[in-house]
C-alpha cells in the first residue's frame, strides 16, 4: 500500500511538473487549417416537390480558415488567448426536382477569445466565447423554370453579419508546432427573412499553427 502511494504521489509531480508553463510569458500561433460548417435549427428549410411540403436538411461544407492567436500565460496551468481568423463557413442542400447546387457560402472575420488550460505538457483544454462578422455572404443555385435552367444568386440580404457562439476544444504542442482541433456553438439566429426557421451555426474546425 504505501509503495502504491508512493508511485501515485510521483505519478501526481511528474503530471504537475508537465504542465507547469511560465508565469507572464506572450506567444504568438499563426494558424491555419480547415472547417467542417454547418447551420442547424427548427424548420431548416422547405420546398414544394410536387406533392406535400420537403424538408430538406442542410450539409457540411468544406472551408478554409487563417489567422493568428495570441496567448498570454496568467499562471502555471491557466492561460488567455485571443484571435484573429478568416474563416470560410456555409452549408449546402441536396438537388431536388426543381433546384440544384444550392449553397450558401459565408466569409467571417473571427475573434475568438478562449480561457485554456494546461492539464499535462502540451496539451490544454480550452473554452470561451468567438465574436463573428459576416463581411461577404452570397446564395447561388439553379433552378428548373419550365423546360429551363437557369442559375441564380443573391447577395447580403438572406443572412445576418453578426454572430455570437461558444468555442470548445483541446490543442497539442509538438515542440513548436501546436494541433488545435475546437467545435463552435452558434449562439445567434442567422436568418433575417420573415419566412423559415431559425438557423445558427456549428463548425468544427482543425488548425496547424506554429508557436513564435
Amino acid at each position: 500500500m504505501r509503495r502504491f502511494i508512493f508511485i501515485l504521489t510521483l505519478a501526481l509531480a511528474a503530471l504537475q511538473g508537465f504542465a507547469q508553463k511560465e508565469a507572464g510569458k506572450l506567444t504568438f500561433v499563426p494558424k491555419i487549417g480547415i472547417n467542417l460548417a454547418n447551420v442547424a435549427g427548427d424548420d431548416l428549410y422547405y420546398l414544394h416537390d410536387g406533392i406535400g411540403d420537403k424538408k430538406l436538411e442542410p450539409k457540411q461544407c468544406i472551408g478554409i480558415v487563417a489567422g493568428i492567436e495570441g496567448e498570454y500565460q496568467l499562471s502555471a496551468p491557466l492561460s488567455l488567448s485571443a484571435g484573429l481568423f478568416y474563416s470560410l463557413q456555409g452549408h449546402k442542400y441536396d438537388d431536388i426536382e426543381l433546384q440544384k447546387d444550392y449553397s450558401a457560402t459565408l466569409h467571417y472575420i473571427n475573434v475568438p477569445i478562449m480561457l485554456n488550460l494546461y492539464a499535462i505538457k502540451g496539451l490544454a483544454l480550452k473554452a470561451g466565447i468567438q465574436l463573428g462578422y459576416a463581411f461577404y455572404k452570397k446564395i447561388s443555385y439553379d433552378e428548373k423554370i419550365g423546360n429551363s435552367w437557369g442559375s441564380y444568386s443573391t447577395t447580403g440580404t438572406n443572412y445576418a453579419s453578426f454572430d455570437l457562439g461558444i468555442p470548445v476544444g483541446i490543442s497539442y504542442d509538438l515542440d513548436k508546432v501546436r494541433i488545435d482541433a475546437r467545435y463552435i456553438l452558434g449562439l445567434l439566429d442567422l436568418n433575417k427573412l420573415d419566412i423559415g426557421g431559425k438557423y445558427s451555426n456549428r463548425v468544427i474546425q482543425v488548425t496547424v499553427g506554429y508557436i513564435l
